[in-house]
C-alpha cells in the first residue's frame, strides 16, 4: 500500500537532466478534491520506479506519508485515551490498596476516595466536552488549515494528559473533572481536521483503502494502549502510564508538523507527477469559493445523513463500552492487571486486520461496474452491524474468559468490515462538506460517550453479571436498529446539495499558499531559482508584447 511507486496515469515529465528537486505543482489546482468515492479508472502503476528525479534515494508517494501518519496520530491519542480506564482498575482495586511490600510499592497506589460512579462520570465528561466541540470544530475546519488543526488537537490533549496524574494524586476529583472535560473539547477538532486533511490527499480510485488505513489507527491505539497501560501499572507506576501517552504525542505532533501539509499544492517536496496525478483522479468538487454557503438545513433534513450518524452513534457506542468497561468486565474471569491489560487488546487486533481488509474488499468491488457504490455500502454495513449484533448477544450466555474473548474478537471483528461501508460515506455524500457532515455525525454519536459510562457506573461492576448481561442487550438492539435504518435510507451517491447552485455567480478562493507552476527551461520542467521573484505577466502586458511582435512581423 505504501510502496514506493509512480502513476501510469499521471502525464510524463521530461526525462532529461533536470533539478534533483522535482517538486511544485500547479496553484489553483490544489483545491480540487474528489466527489465521489473510488471507481473503476485510473491505477496507479506499481511497477516501477519515480522516473522524475535524478535522486538515487526511492521516492515515497507525499501521499502515502500523510495518510502514515495520520494513521499514526490516531493510534497515539486513542492510545491515550485508554490510560484512564486502565488506571482507574487499579486505582479502585481496595485489594490493591491493602497489599503491602514490592507489588504496592511499584504500583504507588494515590488514596482517593472515588467510586465507579466517580470514574465512569469522569469518562462522561470527556465526551460531554467532546459533544459540545463538534458543531464549532466542524465550521472552524472549513474556515481554517485542517491539517494544523489536527496536529493541535492532539498535542493540546497530552499536554493536558500529563497534568491528569497530578490532579488524581493531589488536586482533587473536581480538577480532574475540568482536565477530562477541556481533553474532550480539544479532541472533537479530531474527526473533521482529519477528514479534511483526506479530502484533499485522496484519489477516487484510492479512497476506500487509504481513508480505511487512518480509520485503522483508532482502534490500533487500543492494541498498544492496553497492554502498555496495564505493563506500565504493574510493572512501574500507574502515573507513567500518562507521561508515556503523552511523550509520543508530542513526538508525533513534531513530526506532523514538519512533514504534512494541508493540500498538494503547499507541498514543495510532491513530484509534478504525483500532483498531477491526484488533481486528475479527483475532479472538480474541491474547489473553493469565497462566496459559497454551506446547506446546513438541506444536510440536517438529508435521511442518508440521518441513517450515517445513527450508525455512528452504534459505532461510538461500542467502542467507548469497550474502551473504558472492558479491563472490568475481564476482571471478573480472574485475569490479573498485566493480563488485562494484554487480553483487552486482542478484540482490537483483528479489528484493526478487518479494517485495513474492509477497504480493499470495497476498492475491488467498485472495479465491477455492476455494483453501484449506494449497493456496496449497504453490504458492507449490513454484514457487519448484523454479525457484531449477533455476537454481543452471545456473549450473554458465555461463562469462561476463553470464550468471552473469542466471540468478543469476532464481533469487533465484524465490526471492522463495516468501516468501509459507512465510515467512508461522508465523501460519497459530498466530498466538500465532508467534514461539516463528520461534525454534525460526530456531535450525535458523541452522545453515545455521555450516557454509556453513565450506564455502566449504574449497572455495571466487577460481580454483576446480570448488569453485564442487560447491557449487551442493549449494545446488540441499538447495532442491530442502525443497521436496518442503514440499509433502508443509506446512500452511496452524491447528494443534490453537494453542488453549488446554478442561479449565483462564484468566486473562486485565491490561495496565497499554492506552489507556483513550473517554469519551462530549455524545453524541460523546472522550478524557478531561489531566490528569484516570480511575477505573473497581466493580461495588458502580454496584449502590448503580441502587438510589438505583429508590428514588427508586419515591417519585415
Amino acid at each position: 500500500m505504501f510502496s514506493p511507486s509512480e502513476e501510469s496515469s499521471a502525464p510524463a515529465v521530461d526525462s532529461g537532466p533536470q533539478d534533483c528537486r522535482d517538486q511544485g505543482g500547479q496553484g489553483s489546482g490544489g483545491d480540487d478534491g474528489p466527489s465521489d468515492d473510488s471507481r473503476a479508472g485510473d491505477t496507479p502503476d506499481t511497477s516501477g520506479p519515480r522516473s522524475d528525479s535524478c535522486c538515487s534515494c526511492p521516492y515515497i508517494p507525499r501521499r502515502y506519508v500523510v495518510v502514515l501518519l495520520s494513521t499514526l496520530g490516531m493510534v497515539v491519542v486513542y492510545c491515550m485515551r485508554t490510560n484512564v480506564g486502565v488506571t482507574m482498575v487499579t486505582i479502585l482495586d481496595e485489594e490493591a490498596h491493602m497489599k503491602v511490600g514490592t507489588q504496592q510499592a511499584k504500583w504507588n497506589l494515590p488514596s482517593v476516595e472515588w467510586n465507579t460512579r466517580m470514574a465512569e462520570l469522569l469518562h462522561s465528561l470527556f465526551y460531554i466536552g467532546f459533544f459540545l466541540s463538534q458543531l464549532p470544530a466542524g465550521y472552524l475546519t472549513s474556515k481554517w488549515p485542517c491539517n494544523k488543526a489536527f496536529g493541535a488537537c492532539i498535542l493540546f490533549s497530552a499536554c493536558l494528559n500529563v497534568l491528569l496524574p497530578v490532579s488524581i494524586e493531589h488536586l482533587g476529583y473536581t480538577v480532574s473533572c475540568v482536565i477530562r472535560f477541556c481533553q474532550g473539547a480539544g479532541e472533537g477538532f479530531l474527526y473533521p481536521a482529519a477528514y479534511g486533511v483526506l479530502r484533499h490527499w485522496t484519489t477516487n480510485n484510492e479512497r476506500g483503502r487509504l481513508v480505511a488505513a487512518v480509520l485503522t489507527g483508532t482502534y490500533a491505539g487500543a492494541i498498544v494502549g492496553f497492554p502498555i497501560s496495564g505493563l506500565i501499572t504493574h510493572y512501574v507506576s500507574w502515573e507513567y502510564v500518562y507521561y508515556v501517552s503523552s511523550g509520543l504525542c508530542i513526538i508525533w505532533y513534531f513530526a506532523w508538523l514538519c512533514l504534512v501539509f494541508e493540500k498538494p499544492s503547499h507541498d514543495e517536496s510532491i513530484s509534478q507527477s504525483e500532483y498531477e496525478y491526484i488533481i486528475k483522479n479527483q475532479g472538480k468538487n474541491n474547489i473553493e469559493y469565497e462566496n459559497l454557503k454551506v446547506p446546513y438545513r438541506q444536510i440536517l433534513t438529508s435521511l442518508p445523513v440521518i441513517s450515517l450518524s445513527l450508525c455512528h452513534f452504534a459505532r461510538n457506542w461500542v467502542i467507548i463500552l469497550l474502551l473504558t468497561n472492558e479491563p472490568y468486565y475481564l476482571s471478573m474471569f480472574g485475569f490479573s492487571v498485566a493480563e488485562n491489560g494484554i487480553y483487552s487488546s486482542i478484540p482490537h487486533v483483528l479489528l484493526v486486520l478487518c479494517t485495513f481488509t474492509s477497504g480493499y474488499i470495497a476498492d475491488f468491488l467498485h472495479l465491477n461496474p455492476n455494483y453501484s457504490t449506494t449497493f456496496i455500502r449497504k453490504l458492507l454495513t449490513g454484514i457487519g452491524f448484523i454479525s457484531q449484533a449477533c455476537c454481543f448477544f452471545l456473549l450473554t450466555f458465555l461463562k469462561t474468559g476463553a470464550s468471552v474473548l473469542v466471540v468478543l474478537s469476532l464481533a469487533m471483528g465484524c465490526f471492522g468490515l463495516s468501516v468501509s461501508g459507512w465510515q467512508v460515506n461522508y465523501y460519497d455524500l459530498s466530498s466538500r462538506y465532508a467534514n461539516i457532515i463528520v461534525s454534525i455525525s460526530s456531535c450525535f454519536a458523541s452522545l453515545a460517550g455521555v450516557i454509556t459510562p453513565l450506564v455502566a457506573g449504574e449497572f455495571l461492576s466487577p460481580d454483576n453479571m446480570m448488569g453485564w448481561n442487560g447491557t449487551f442487550y442493549v449494545t446488540s438492539a441499538i447495532v442491530l436498529f442502525s443497521a436496518v435504518i442503514f440499509i433502508i435510507f443509506g446512500s452511496g451517491d452524491e447528494q443534490p446539495w453537494a453542488n453549488p447552485p446554478d442561479n449565483i455567480v462564484l468566486i473562486p478562493k485565491v490561495d496565497p499558499l499554492a506552489r507556483k507552476p513550473y517554469t519551462v527551461v530549455n524545453n524541460k520542467k523546472a522550478l524557478p531559482k531561489a531566490g528569484a521573484v516570480y511575477i505573473e505577466p497581466s493580461s495588458e502586458q502580454l496584449n502590448k508584447v503580441v502587438h510589438r511582435l505583429s508590428s514588427a512581423a508586419n515591417k519585415q
